[in-house]
């Protein structure tokens, strides 16, 4: 692999709490060799001490650590584009199982391709539960497609047991219904039923085949997917498994108002502090959403290490309403980003996902919280290292972690005029967009390069897509978009008497009196 002289206006090698805590340098660049960084510093030390295989870059360039997603399910063409529109995130879950099929390599390489194109290098992808003879196959064309287009990958399979229609018994919501849609149910169910034994099983070779290489460019964690889909027992044994492979876990937690709600139907207490009971929680476990929290449950978040993952957009658009993201900082939770593969726009787009962050999380007052851009950059970069398991590797740009970078072009940032006192964090933050990223290298490896792929075609991708696309839609997809139709109003039923959380607000935008 040819080393490498990246050169830049400025350097941001790591995004801390504030500038104070942020490392950024002037007339700046990163040598790297074999995929690891050597050394930064400026332009005209490391030019005088070094002679590289090739100089990237320039004088008119922000070089920033590679963003990571930590946490996305890999829908390149999205929830809305494949028939499921923006709904309350229970309603929304049952729409989505009349969504067509689609080919796995050809969507992970779109999704990872968009990702690319905003400066994302590493992503933390959530496979969907699906039937099991068919799960091997689909793990090589997924993490196939992240190595054919150079892409770091955290990948774990999501695990249900439980509580799969609505947040209540199977069996018991199930005989509410009438005995012919009950009967389907119980046949689309089935089709993704699964043993413990049968998923740590997959898990296992699945770690075996990607993710032992601690050099490699995948990591195979688990993954409960929530904490009212899954049995004690099932939580527990995930975390002797986590123990016995060092390995993280990844789930979804308090998304909506209902799991916090069930919560306190079912134990009394918070998922969190259920969580904290049976010993779960811990710096290995990272939680994505993470919205319905209380004091308590952040605390507990915060004194176990543990992760959350924000994701803004999707938060938004399902109804689940906005984390208490600057309380969590406050407390020292870890707070990472995410875009959920429901991001703003359908683009995964992590510059417009932390715009949104920066933007979204500044309460009204002079003295009131409000997050500011270094924060943000950091969730995006070093606070989302930690949940991949790539932490000691990626997230910033300094000696001895990978040369995972991104080239930004100022040009367009600071036309017509930018005053020289902005920082380029506020300037990145505020004003950077696709059309800036020039230049994404992974592993010492230029994968873009003038907003152009360097191992495969976009064009031919997007052309496959269509074409597959263009197929009339199958007939078990229709069969399952009826079910979910009629399903639909007796789902909205079960959540008739549940609260809706009329407790004291974290943030406060406004008043109605």
């Amino acid at each position: 692999m040819p080393t490498t002289l990246v050169r830049g206006k400025y350097l941001i090698a790591r995004a801390g709490a504030d500038a104070a805590a942020s490392t950024v340098i002037s007339d700046a660049a990163l040598f790297q060799r074999d995929g690891v960084i050597e050394a930064v510093g400026t332009y005209d030390d490391l030019k005088s001490r070094y002679t590289p295989d090739a100089e990237i870059g320039g004088p008119n360039y922000i070089i920033m650590p590679g963003l990571v997603n930590a946490h996305h399910h890999g829908r390149g063409v999205s929830t809305l584009q494949m028939g499921t529109c923006d709904d309350c995130l229970e309603s929304w879950i049952v729409t989505g199982w009349g969504r067509r099929s689609y080919d796995h390599y050809l969507m992970t390489l779109y999704t990872a391709m968009q990702m690319i194109e905003s400066g994302t290098t590493t992503i933390m992808y959530n496979h969907a539960q699906t039937p099991a003879s068919s799960l091997e196959p689909t793990i090589g064309q997924i993490l196939g497609a992240f190595g054919d287009v150079g892409m770091r990958v955290a990948f774990s399979i999501y695990y249900r047991n439980q509580n799969r229609v609505v947040y209540g018994d199977d069996e018991q919501f199930l005989a509410g219904l009438p005995a012919d849609l009950a009967q389907s149910l119980r046949q689309y169910l089935g089709t993704t039923e699964m043993s413990f034994e049968e998923y740590f099983s997959i898990f296992g070779a699945a770690h075996r085949k990607y993710g032992a290489d601690p050099d490699g460019m995948v990591r195979v964690l688990l993954s409960p997917a929530n904490v009212q889909w899954n049995s004690d027992d099932f939580l527990l044994q995930t975390k002797g498994y986590a123990a016995r492979y060092q390995v993280g876990i990844h789930m979804h937690l308090v998304e909506s108002l209902y799991q916090k709600e069930y919560g306190l139907r079912t134990w009394g207490k918070t998922p969190v502090e259920h969580l904290n009971d049976l010993g779960f929680l811990g710096p290995e476990l990272s939680c994505a959403h993470a919205v319905w929290l209380t004091e308590r449950d952040m605390e507990l978040l915060a004194e176990a290490g543990t992760t959350v993952v924000h994701n803004v957009s999707s938060n938004l658009r399902l109804k689940n309403g906005i984390a208490p993201v600057n309380a969590m900082l406050e407390r020292g939770v870890n707070v990472a980003m995410g875009t959920d593969s429901t991001a703003i726009n359908d683009d995964d787009d992590m510059l417009q996902e932390m715009r949104l962050v920066n933007t979204l999380h500044r309460e009204p007052g002079l003295e009131a919280p409000a997050i500011n851009p270094y924060q943000v950059l950091s969730m995006a970069t070093a606070n989302a290292a930690a949940p991949t398991f790539f932490h000691d590797q990626i997230g910033a740009l300094e000696p001895g972690k990978r040369a995972d970078l991104v080239l930004v072009d100022l040009t367009a940032m600071e036309e017509p005029y930018m005053d020289p006192e902005v920082s380029p964090v506020e300037t990145l933050l505020r004003r950077g967009k696709i059309r800036d990223v020039h230049t994404v290298m992974i592993n010492g490896q230029v994968v873009l390069e003038g907003g152009q792929f360097t191992q495969v075609n976009k064009a031919d991708v997007v052309r496959e897509l269509k074409e597959r696309f263009a197929q009339p839609l199958e007939p078990e997809v229709l069969a399952n978009r009826q079910v979910a139709q009629r399903l639909l109003p007796y789902v909205r039923r079960f959540y008739e008497n549940w609260s809706v959380g009329e407790g004291e607000p974290n943030y406060k935008y406004n008043s109605r009196t």
